[in-house]
């Protein structure tokens, strides 16, 4: 655990303060190393450092997320509301992913006289939202005022490890399960002041659900071997209540948008943290030979996901029934939380950071979309997703000084490419997502045995691929 851990202090004999059911007897070196190993060799949690691993919403995803400036969709709720008067009358809009993954990969670093690797998962973003228009309808300016609701999930990380070896002469299994989604539900409208200007108003309630187990089990040979069991389960979630203000601007066959999203407001939080160690060894003394830990807390963690301050700012250009280009710039806030409140030793045993700062971040996205055949468009959007984890301070050799962050730095840079069908009330899109790139992440190392615990630096790089199918429905 980094940073500042908010824990009361507890006299002993508290529920809390320490998880020992039996005197601690000393552990084997090499078993107590390779337990922990194994437990961090799958502690991969998700990355809080950055913002935008893919587009959200229909159109938002064919112009590379660049969709401030445009916003004319439900998912104009999520950029930019004030784009919405925008949308036809009635306007119904479709989003989900057919089939995603993610490949991490890592150059080798030996742990005891093992290997790291890592890693797949799959991604499943996805998007639904109804608009409806007030007042007198124009075909060519939309209506005086639109309200609507939309559902999107921005995040959506779901993944395993299993993993059976020989290791230093003992045999480890290990079994590891994460599960990583967000969930925004947007409720919102615009009004129309004049035939350039619009604004809009949209409150999201951004709900984090979080949770990761771990299984490990390594025994040794012979008739009588030590053996170790670990598990380990952690899970929370929180939720934020966060308003999104708009406004755009109409000029010709320009456009120009800009949101400004406030900081969120916590509205609930709970979790719970269940950890058992046990570990026989029949080298040790009678009496002394099994060590049993168990810790439990059951709905009483607290977490905390804050949504930075976030400004979007863009433009985009129309070329009636040809063409369209949109750009859009995004800067994030940095922030500072903790994301798992638990005490310090059940922190230390769970390995998942929980003090988080971010520092600014800005992403640039752009897009452009054209028809072709009257009824077919074809689009390609890029986008950047930098993080905003601090760097990690690590000494010449690589090993992490203390008090660095261990949350993954990389920086990922993505396209979309985009096949739309034109129908009488609506239009379908058929696509791709790819985003890469690289950076560095923290790998635990106990190779020295007993309280030598490190973390080594490690060149990481990353692949996001999805397609998807939206489709917007309007009348």
């Amino acid at each position: 655990m980094r940073g500042r851990v908010k824990s009361q202090p507890r006299r002993r004999g508290e529920r809390g303060e320490s998880f020992f059911l039996r005197k601690e007897a000393p552990r084997p070196p090499r078993l107590r190393g390779l337990l922990l190993f194994c437990f961090l060799a799958g502690a991969v949690a998700a990355d809080d450092g950055r913002y935008q691993d893919y587009p959200v919403g229909s159109r938002a995803m064919a112009l590379g997320g660049s969709f401030v400036a445009i916003s004319d969709d439900p998912s104009g709720l999520f950029y930019n509301p004030a784009g919405v008067v925008d949308a036809h009358r009635l306007n119904v809009s479709v989003s989900a992913s057919l089939y995603g993954i993610e490949k991490q990969s890592r150059g080798a670093i030996e742990l005891n006289s093992g290997s790291f690797t890592l890693a797949t998962l799959n991604v499943i973003p996805g998007e639904a939202g109804l608009l409806k228009g007030f007042g007198d309808f124009d075909a060519r300016r939309g209506s005086p005022l639109a309200l609507g609701f939309d559902v999107a999930v921005p995040s959506f990380r779901s993944y395993g490890i299993d993993a059976t070896e020989p290791f230093g002469g003992l045999t480890r299994k290990l079994h590891t399960r994460v599960l990583d989604r967000t969930f925004d539900l947007a409720a919102g409208g615009a009004v129309r002041i004049d035939e350039r200007w619009s604004v809009g108003l949209a409150l999201h309630y951004v709900l984090r659900l979080f949770e990761q187990s771990e299984d490990a089990l390594v025994s040794g040979a012979g008739a009588d071997p030590p053996v170790g069991v670990y598990h380990a389960a952690a899970a929370f979630q929180n939720a934020n209540l966060v308003a999104l203000l708009g406004a755009k601007l109409r000029l010709g066959q320009w456009a120009f948008g800009a949101s400004l999203s406030l900081p969120g407001i916590p509205l609930h939080s709970a979790g719970k943290v269940n950890v058992q160690d046990v570990v026989t060894d029949p080298s040790q003394p009678e009496g002394n030979r099994t060590r049993v830990v168990i810790y439990d807390e059951a709905d009483r963690v607290r977490s905390e996901t804050p949504s930075p301050l976030t400004l979007r700012a863009g433009f985009a250009r129309f070329e009636p029934r040809r063409w369209t280009v949109s750009g859009q710039v995004t800067v994030h806030a940095g922030t500072s939380y903790d994301r798992f409140t638990v005490p310090p030793a059940v922190a230390e045993r769970l390995r998942i950071q929980g003090h988080v700062d971010r520092k600014p971040v800005l992403n640039l996205n752009a897009g452009a979309e054209a028809l072709f055949a009257t009824d077919y468009t074809v689009a390609l959007g890029a986008f950047t997703d930098h993080s905003g984890a601090q760097p990690l301070d690590a000494d010449p050799s690589g090993v992490l000084r203390a008090g660095s962050s261990r949350l993954s730095n990389l920086n990922l840079y993505g396209g979309t490419l985009t096949l739309g069908v034109i129908g009488n009330h609506s239009i379908s899109r058929l696509g791709m997502s790819i985003a890469y790139g690289g950076g560095e992440e923290a790998v635990a190392d106990e190779s020295g045995g007993v309280g030598s615990l490190q973390y080594q630096r490690a060149r990481v790089h990353q692949l996001f691929l999805y397609f998807f199918l939206a489709s917007t429905f309007r009348y």
